[in-house]
């Protein structure tokens, strides 16, 4: 893949019914059922939890940035 289509595709690969391109999440903010789960995602994050931690929309440009 040349460097300029990695720049528009890597870091997203679409699955059956999804968007071609990343999507931007505009929440700020997730739910959860305990304060327990959160505790455990400032230890080892597995999931998305706050956007300035980690959201959709950085994943995809951080894989994009480790594809360049």
């Amino acid at each position: 893949m040349n460097i300029e289509t990695q720049c528009l595709h890597a870091g997203y690969t679409p699955k059956n019914g999804e968007p071609r391109v990343v999507p931007i999440v505009q929440s700020t903010t997730y739910c959860f059922d305990s304060t327990e789960h959160i505790a455990q995602l400032f230890d080892m994050p597995t999931e998305f939890m706050y956007s300035r931690f980690a959201n959709p929309t950085v994943d995809a440009v951080e894989k994009k940035i480790a594809a360049l």
